[in-house]
């Protein structure tokens, strides 16, 4: 099953996870864009994806 694609707003630049509840749960962990477009939890594989910006004429 591939990793959980989770939004986030295009001007976030930090994001952390804790894996989600229960059993798949994992420390808290902050990671920072560094001004890529996406970032990855290293314990879980969660992806941390910037929304795209619609732009308007």
């Amino acid at each position: 099953m591939p990793p959980e694609t989770i939004p986030t707003p295009p001007e976030t630049d930090e994001v952390c996870c804790d894996g989600g509840s229960g059993p798949l749960g994992h420390p808290l962990v902050f990671y920072s864009f560094d001004g890529k477009q996406s970032v990855s939890c290293g314990y879980c594989g969660r992806v941390f994806a910037k929304e795209k910006v619609a732009k308007t004429a």
